[in-house]
C-alpha cells in the first residue's frame, strides 16, 4: 500500500453532502446574511448529495453555460448589457414635452347657492309663473 502523504492526514474525511452543505452556507452567508446562509447550505448540500450519486451537476451547469455563450446571439447580449451598465452614462437629449396651461377647475355649487347668484328679478319672475 502506498504511503499517505502529510497533507492527507491533516484533513478528516468528510462527506459531499456535509462539504456542499458548509460550503454553500458559507458563501450564502458572505453574499446574503443569513438567510442566504440558509439558504445557500440547503442548495450545497443538494449539490453534494447529488455527486455523491456520481450526477456530475457542476459540470453539466457548466456545459450548459458554455453552450449559452457559444449561442451567437449571447456575445450580443454581453456586449448590450455592457454598453447600458449604469456605471457608463451617456448623454442624451430629451426634448421637453410642451407644457399645458393648468386649466380651472369650476367649483361645485348646490342648486341654492347657484340660485343665490342669480339676479333676484329672474328667481322673482320664475316664482311668479311656478305658482300660477
Amino acid at each position: 500500500m502506498a504511503k499517505k502523504s502529510a497533507k492527507s492526514k491533516n484533513f478528516p474525511r468528510v462527506s459531499k453532502q456535509t462539504a456542499g452543505g458548509i460550503t454553500g452556507a458559507v458563501l450564502g452567508g458572505m453574499v446574503a446574511g443569513p438567510v442566504g446562509a440558509v439558504a445557500g447550505g440547503v442548495a450545497g448540500a443538494l449539490v453534494g448529495s447529488s455527486s455523491a450519486k456520481g450526477n456530475e451537476p457542476v459540470k453539466r451547469t457548466v456545459d450548459k453555460i458554455r453552450a449559452t455563450f457559444k449561442n451567437d446571439k449571447a456575445p450580443l447580449a454581453v456586449a448590450d448589457s455592457r454598453e447600458s451598465s449604469p456605471t457608463k452614462k451617456k448623454a442624451t437629449t430629451k426634448k421637453a414635452a410642451p407644457k399645458k396651461k393648468p386649466t380651472k377647475k369650476k367649483a361645485k355649487t348646490s342648486t341654492r347657492a347657484r340660485a343665490a347668484a342669480t339676479p333676484k328679478t329672474k328667481r322673482t319672475a320664475k316664482r311668479k309663473k311656478k305658482s300660477s
